[in-house]
């Protein structure tokens, strides 16, 4: 049996989900651009709009919001009411923002009486941002109650009412609701966000805390929430402890921390709920995480517009938005979500830091450098920098600018843990790559004391030991356990093999080799070290098959060379 949030999940997935379906429907679309002239011939429509709306579609496919928004306002002009475009035009505009177009297609639908449950909650949400509340509760009325809906409209109309001054009716519609099974942890945060702001502390403290015990439980917002009404409360040590626990179990959430250093400091905790527009922003912002908890991120992002549209200043929407865009690798979408973050605001490091990753995936490495270079200057507490640094130049094989960085965060660190094993074995690697052996053993000796059973840095220590032809007794005990502990890592296994035919066990070697290929096809040199088993045992013919694959698959550019030679003459 499924649990509720893998119900409600694809409740809400669902709902938005079908608006993107036609977008793949190229055949169809396409068909529709032509027309026979009765002789059985095909030409082209003149002045249509199937240009612009298959380029649309197009670039919504490959994730480019920008280019298929703009493509679909051209095609909205040339034929302003063609139904098939507006319907698909809605969907995008809102995915990109553009929410002056995507209202303007709302209502040329319901014109035409083919708006749907998705159309009349964007309209809902125009007339409450407006507040209009008696046009806002029709159109609620209009929404179906299907799926989704069903959990959505009763808090809508809820906040609705509060905003009108009848809060015993929200309050009615409400409890409804939660006598309802399922989908406990939603309903009782947001119940909880009610009751908190109609003053009636009992209660939402009753239902913050049993949101959080709920299983599968989205407890961060909710942690945040109870927090700071704690602390409204005058009841500091208990927010403290709240805040303890929970950034026990994620030790680098940013945002607790945040909070927690506010109680420290005697800042003043404010509410994120101070109006009906908060309260259904915060359900949507709610509804995509449920979503991005599975990586469902279309629908994510048709949420999180939403929630936008009505709160402007709502950062922890724009940042996984980013989060999200980054992912599809849409790039200026990313930026533009990063981007939002105010210095003030606890994710400002984070999002800057996270827009020069970005800048190094759409090939500008340098200004992605500096981006770094910059944020580490403004904030030389972070640590965290220093490493984005070392990765950011070991990625992109500048060896030693990577190494500076990762010393450099390792003479920050005053008392070094299990937890610090990876710099130390990552530091090691840019040593190794940088041709300073010395220094890259002692770094993957340093690890393996802080985290002696670590697979990887097993792996590359004793692989280069073997390499090198050096302590190879002892490399392949390191192997041996490498592989008992990740039995299905292809590179792993190599390893052990290699091992062998550097001990001159060529049937353990071509034993461990063949299972490496099988778990890893792909690599070069994992072929490659097969076809020199194979040769060694005299399977001449499977060798070159082996060299002839690993040369297929682009090995380094000073080793094509070598690996022609054996293709040709043969493993001397």
């Amino acid at each position: 049996m499924k649990n509720q949030r893998q119900i409600l999940t694809r409740i809400l997935s669902g709902v938005t989900s079908v608006l993107w379906v036609g977008m793949a429907c190229f055949t169809i679309s396409f068909s529709a651009a032509f027309a026979s002239n009765g002789t059985g011939d095909i030409k082209q429509i003149p002045d249509q709009p199937y240009g612009e709306y298959l380029a649309g579609l197009h670039a919504a496919i490959h994730n480019d919001l920008r280019a298929a928004a703009d493509f679909h306002e051209k095609a909205l002009v040339l034929d302003p009411d063609n139904q098939m475009i507006l319907r698909k035009s809605f969907t995008i505009f809102i995915a990109d923002g553009r929410y002056g177009p995507a209202l303007k297609v709302a209502h040329k639908l319901t014109e035409f009486d083919i708006s749907n449950s998705m159309i009349q909650m964007f309209l809902f949400l125009e007339q409450l941002e407006a507040g209009n509340h008696d046009a806002a509760l029709l159109n609620l009325e209009n929404m179906g109650n299907a799926g989704v809906y069903g959990l959505f409209k009763p808090f809508f109309q809820s906040w609705v009412l509060l905003s009108q001054g009848k809060s015993e009716k929200a309050e009615e519609v409400v409890r409804a609701l939660l006598e309802q099974k399922g989908f406990d942890d939603f309903k009782k945060f947001h119940a909880g966000l009610l009751y908190d702001f109609i003053g009636k502390t009992q209660l939402a403290e009753k239902f913050y805390s049993e949101s959080l015990v709920v299983p599968g439980a989205l407890s961060l917002r909710t942690v945040e929430s109870y927090g700071i009404l704690l602390r409204r409360l005058g009841r500091d040590q208990d927010a403290h402890q709240l805040y303890e626990n929970y950034i026990e179990k994620a030790p680098d959430n940013v945002r607790l921390k945040r909070a927690l250093y506010d109680l420290e400091n005697d800042i003043e905790a404010r509410s994120f709920i101070t109006s009906e527009k908060d309260a259904v922003a915060e359900i949507f912002y709610t509804a995509a995480n449920f979503l991005m908890q599975d990586d469902i991120r279309m629908p994510a992002i048709t949420y999180l517009r939403f929630a936008n549209f009505l709160k402007d200043d709502f950062y922890i929407a724009d940042y996984l938005l980013g989060q999200i865009f980054e992912a599809d690798k849409f790039y200026d979408g990313a930026m533009e979500g990063y981007g939002k973050i105010p210095f003030e605001h606890a994710l400002y490091f984070r999002a800057k830091l996270q827009m020069a990753w970005v800048l190094e995936k759409m090939d500008r490495l340098d200004e992605a450098i500096d981006a770094m270079s910059r944020l580490s200057r403004k904030f030389p507490k972070e640590r965290e920098i220093l490493g984005s640094l070392g990765d950011i130049n070991r990625m992109n094989s500048r060896f030693e600018a990577a190494e500076k960085a990762y010393s450099l965060y390792i003479e920050g660190i005053s008392d070094i843990q299990e937890r610090h094993w990876s710099i130390f074995y990552t530091r090691g690697i840019v040593r190794e790559q940088n041709k300073k052996w010395d220094l890259a053993e002692a770094d993957f000796l340093k690890a393996l004391e802080l985290r002696p059973d670590q697979p990887q840095v097993l792996n590359y220590l004793a692989y280069s030991w073997v390499d090198m032809g050096i302590n190879i007794d002892k490399a392949t005990v390191m192997l041996e356990r490498a592989v008992e502990l990740r039995p299905y890592d292809g590179y792993i296994v190599d390893s052990l093999g290699w091992a062998m035919y550097r001990l001159g066990d060529m049937p353990k070697a071509v034993e461990y080799l063949e299972k490496a290929v099988l778990l890893q096809t792909d690599d070069w040199a994992i072929n490659d070290h097969l076809g020199d088993a194979y040769w060694a045992i005299g399977r001449k013919n499977e060798a070159r098959f082996q060299w002839r694959h690993a040369l297929s698959l682009k090995p380094d550019e000073d080793l094509i060379a070598k690996i022609k030679i054996k293709i040709r003459d043969g493993k001397k």
